[in-house]
């Protein structure tokens, strides 16, 4: 993911903080901060893109017909290897990154438990969701 560019990963400008977007006298000269950086720009690129989701949760399904924009698959995330703690420069943005996942994350559960109350509501229209029986009954064989 170190060589995409924000859109071939399919998040739009959500990652405007990486590190190549940076003036080269920016850029993290620290191997493990640099390191720890990318990992926390796949991660806010993650937030955000749960973020439009929230917003649009059609996302490319609400793209009119005929538009080259495709859903894709999303990827399992897991953890990767770092070469130490999460350096002290660091530490404010994940903090913050941290916080910005929890509301997500409960905004998330909001939509579903949403979600639910409204599965329900449908199904309990009688007619709704039953599977569809005989109308007529052949009485002369």
């Amino acid at each position: 993911m170190a060589n995409q560019t924000d859109t071939e990963s399919g998040l739009g400008e959500a990652g405007s903080t990486n590190a190549a977007s940076l003036p080269a006298e920016a850029m993290p000269v620290d191997a493990g901060l640099a390191a720890w950086m990318a990992v926390l720009d796949v991660l806010e690129m993650a937030v955000q893109a749960a973020e439009r989701t929230l917003k649009d949760p059609l996302g490319p399904l609400a793209i009119a017909a005929g538009s080259v924009a495709e859903p894709r698959a999303e990827k399992r995330w897991s953890p990767p290897s770092l070469p130490g703690p999460l350096p002290a420069a660091a530490r404010r943005r994940a903090v913050a990154l941290a916080a910005a996942q929890e509301r997500v994350a409960l905004r998330l559960e909001e939509a579903r438990q949403d979600m639910a109350r409204q599965l329900q509501a449908v199904s309990s229209v009688p007619g709704v969701g039953d599977p569809s029986s005989a109308i007529y009954l052949d009485v002369n064989g």
